[in-house]
């Protein structure tokens, strides 16, 4: 199954942008702040080395707007100068910013190979235990939780969680009743065939009396929006879980 994968700029991002092309000292240090604290994300990779393939550019167009100022543009010399510096500082910052967009490029299609293949095992071949998960893919156990997580929190496997080291989704039938903002692409994409097992089948009597759809859907789980960074993270009732991406502590 072909699981398309594509980093976005959250709205933190988009700030620190913003803060690089007009206080660039200050945008410096938060992309670089941001890059160090995030990049152990497989998911945040390509968005990483966008930010310093821009920051290349902003470099770029503050140094241009520099000689700009220092220059006399009615001065024939100057204005060759102006040009040959042009040339010069396009090869030794542009050059590397287009390389990291390619980089960018070139991390989010080897994480939506991953997303693919921790799918194939997951739903396909039905292995929920972390460490053999690590060991087929050839990863860390930190790397697998943190993308199986990932995978979770945006709607790309049913909801659950990791628990002593096994990957547990709920039943198909817990989305239905729990969750209203459930993507219907992704419920038409895996299907139901897709969750048939004997360990998802309830006695239908004994199911109707047990189910109380108001009294569990207050306790079910929550896609929050992370408020420092925007990120969606999945949240339990009376439990904190912190941001992955920013560290922020998001409570239910």
């Amino acid at each position: 199954m072909d699981l398309p994968y594509k980093s976005k700029y959250s709205n933190f991002d988009r700030v620190i942008l913003t803060l690089a092309f007009t206080l660039y000292p200050v945008g410096l240090l938060m992309i670089i702040f941001r890059v160090l604290a995030t990049h152990v994300h497989h998911s945040r990779k390509g968005r990483n080395h966008r930010l310093i393939g821009w920051l290349w550019v902003y470099t770029y167009i503050l140094i241009m707007g520099l000689f700009i100022l220092a220059f006399d543009l009615n001065n024939p010399e100057d204005v060759q100068l102006f040009w040959d510096s042009a040339w010069l500082y396009g090869v030794i910052l542009l050059i590397p910013s287009i390389a990291f967009f390619i980089l960018g490029s070139r991390a989010d299609s080897k994480f939506s190979l991953l997303l693919h293949q921790y799918y194939h095992l997951v739903i396909n071949r039905r292995i929920k235990e972390i460490d053999h998960i690590a060991v087929e893919m050839k990863q860390s156990p930190s790397h697998v939780i943190r993308g199986l997580d990932f995978m979770i929190t945006e709607h790309m496997l049913p909801f659950g969680r990791i628990k002593n080291g096994i990957l547990e989704l709920e039943p198909e039938e817990y989305h239905e009743a729990y969750d209203d903002d459930y993507d219907e692409e992704y419920v038409d994409e895996y299907g139901d065939e897709e969750y048939e097992d004997d360990e998802y089948e309830y006695d239908d009597e004994e199911y109707e009396d047990e189910y109380d759809e108001s009294e569990d859907r207050g306790r079910g789980p929550r896609s929050m929006e992370c408020p420092s960074c925007g990120a969606r993270i999945i949240v339990y009732p009376n439990d904190e879980k912190e941001c992955d991406y920013c560290g922020n502590v998001i409570s239910a």
